[in-house]
């Protein structure tokens, strides 16, 4: 097993561990923003900007972003918890560049399209609505709130559906503004992953 850390100069850590017996590869971002570090007034928040994490940037749009991947056979995916947002991509090995650009992309130069916000909130909805009818969500929920009363941790990660439905652009914006920086990131990749080319991708991000 190796397994090799860099820190970068912006504070950001490259992690690897380099199987060279595969052909394939496994990349993540993982932020050190979740549910705990939302204000109460941004319940909710760290989990919608993961589901808008795809849906357009810049420079490409949720379509771009979509084919472009599937193109060369890989998964874009990304999840939220109380501790962090993880952000993550699967594919072969030679594509690797390429995963690294498209979540450096997603990460910086997101645009959070009013109409995007809008279908990915009734997403959002309906997975409190499924929640609500799934009793282990409900006991899990219940015995965070009574072990961390009136603390971010007490606090579900989908948030109240009166909050989801009315957060706008600007506040994403600012959320990812005041949480998403350098040192509070991880890059790291797993499989047939050379880590000083992965170090090199990562400070030009």
């Amino acid at each position: 097993m190796t397994v090799k850390s860099t820190s970068l100069d912006n504070g950001m850590i490259v992690l690897t561990h380099d199987m060279p017996h595969l052909e394939s590869a496994a990349l993540g971002v993982w932020v050190k923003a979740g549910s705990r570090d939302e204000r109460a007034t941004e319940h909710g928040i760290a989990h919608l900007l993961e589901h808008m994490a795809f849906k357009g940037t810049l420079s490409r749009t949720a379509r771009e972003i979509a084919e472009q991947i599937e193109a060369v056979g890989g998964e874009l995916n990304a999840s939220t918890s109380i501790e962090h947002t993880n952000y993550y991509a699967r594919l072969l090995a030679e594509d690797l560049p390429l995963a690294v650009d498209l979540l450096a992309d997603i990460l910086q130069n997101s645009t959070f399209d009013k109409d995007e916000l809008i279908r990915e909130q009734h997403v959002i909805l309906q997975e409190i609505g499924q929640s609500m009818d799934t009793p282990d969500d409900i006991i899990f929920d219940w015995l965070q709130e009574e072990s961390y009363r009136d603390q971010p941790l007490g606090r579900t990660i989908l948030g109240p559906a009166e909050r989801v439905g009315k957060f706008g652009r600007e506040d994403l914006s600012s959320f990812v503004e005041e949480h998403y920086r350098p040192e509070r990131m991880i890059i790291s990749a797993a499989g047939a992953v050379d880590h000083d080319v992965l170090v090199r991708l990562a400070e030009e991000m």
